[in-house]
């Protein structure tokens, strides 16, 4: 942990991605399903959203305000670094903007599977490793600066969710 972090600073609610994760496989799913690349384009707004600030993301506010307070779910804090989470957000936005992009210009099928790829990425993340978690502490290996600041905590395996921890 770098100096002058708190251990606040470092609690990530595990519990909250995933339920971003699972309303966002719902929404390119429904999108898949109904053919409708504009739904596509939503998520690309709420990846926006939630890369610039989590507090804007309407999946967040849902489980924060709603899910939680009825006691729905229960939350899942660990001791976790929140910029490879983010740095997930900025691929899924870039990924899905390319998707919709693609599938408005009527180029279907590479559309689709930019989709497909980000459902079966998160379907692993909700498992417990997430993809582009790894890549950004693989970017820190090489000794990228910057936003890549942050080792996995605890020596755990790159992307891999953390072992539960008294926070």
């Amino acid at each position: 942990m770098n100096a002058g972090m708190k251990v606040n600073d470092r609690v990530v609610d595990q519990a909250e991605l995933r339920v971003h994760q699972f309303l966002m496989i719902t929404l390119f799913l429904t999108a898949f399903v109904l053919d409708r690349w504009e739904l596509v384009a939503v998520q690309t707004v709420i990846f926006a959203f939630t890369f610039m600030d989590p507090g804007f993301s309407p999946y967040i506010a849902l489980y924060r305000y709603v899910l939680l307070p009825a006691g729905l779910i229960r939350p899942d804090r660990r001791l976790d670094n929140p910029e490879p989470h983010r740095f997930a957000t900025l691929i899924g936005f870039l990924v899905s903007l390319s998707a919709t992009v693609l599938l408005a210009a009527g180029y279907a099928s590479i559309g689709w599977g930019l989709v497909w790829l980000i459902v079966v990425l998160a379907g692993i993340a909700f498992a417990g490793w997430c993809s582009a978690c790894f890549i950004y502490y693989m970017l820190n290996r090489l000794g990228l600066k910057g936003f890549f600041k942050n080792a996995p905590i605890g020596g755990a395996f790159p992307g891999l969710r953390p072992p539960k921890s008294n926070v």
